[in-house]
């Protein structure tokens, strides 16, 4: 039977998507060794991202709901990671760790269920709205913290205030997209959600991408008459206040 239009667009933007990734894999490739230890971290999330998708595609005797799980648990806990780091309030950073730990029992025990039963619909919807929900609560975090600074310099060069951005506009369209599950009745209808999802998606991609392009740069270790006490210690304390 031939496929419906739609669903071809389907499959084209998820195939669209799941490529995009590699733009900001590029550029980790290329800045990862000036990157500051937060960054740094969130460098990892290309790799979670790729393997995911590779898995979900390629492996045959895994149920692809696995993978989107997987790749749920993985990102709560990358990315709680990433905001427990940049975090300047101790309070904060006990709730983010708090929250996180709580998320991934969540999406362990989804996994555990859907093993059980074999029967994932549930777990899968219920993983990514956990992953939205938490994700953009820690994004909002941060950018309380952001009305309390001075800055000096612009929002758009902070990297965390790009990923937050990125992140809020991304778990708020999984949302609203997921939500279209009430209305579907055969996957014909389920082609507009997954189109969303994908738009989304690559859009997070793009903030992704510019927070890796924009992330301030490892300071160099002072060599020659510049390795004084006084510039190690310079050094450190540029190196402790600043993670990303």
């Amino acid at each position: 039977m031939p496929t419906a239009p739609l669903v071809q667009v389907m499959l084209k933007m998820v195939t669209v998507l799941q490529l995009s990734i590699l733009v900001p894999m590029v550029v980790v490739w290329l800045r990862k060794s000036e990157f500051l230890p937060a960054i740094k971290l969130l460098s990892w999330y290309v790799y979670l991202s790729a393997f995911c998708a590779l898995g979900g595609h390629y492996t045959e005797y895994t149920p692809n709901a696995l993978f989107i799980i997987g790749f749920n648990l993985g990102k709560i806990a990358l990315f709680g990671a990433v905001y427990y780091m940049v975090l300047e309030s101790a309070r904060m950073r006990q709730l983010v760790l708090i929250t996180t730990l709580t998320a991934v029992a969540v999406c362990i025990g989804l996994t555990g269920i859907g093993l059980v039963t074999n029967f994932f619909d549930i777990a899968v919807t219920v993983s990514r709205m956990t992953q939205s929900t938490v994700l953009a609560a820690f994004a909002l975090v941060y950018l309380e913290q952001l009305l309390g600074r001075a800055n000096t310099v612009s929002l758009s060069r902070d990297p965390i205030w790009l990923l937050s951005v990125g992140q809020l506009l991304y778990s708020a369209g999984t949302v609203t997209a997921f939500s279209l599950d009430y209305l579907s009745k055969t996957q014909y209808d389920q082609a507009p959600k997954w189109i969303f999802i994908s738009i989304i998606g690559i859009i997070f991609n793009v903030f992704l991408t510019l927070a890796f392009l924009r992330a301030k740069t490892a300071p160099q270790q002072p060599v020659g008459n510049n390795a004084s006490p006084v510039n190690q210690f310079a050094q450190n304390s540029h190196r402790s206040s600043s993670v990303y």
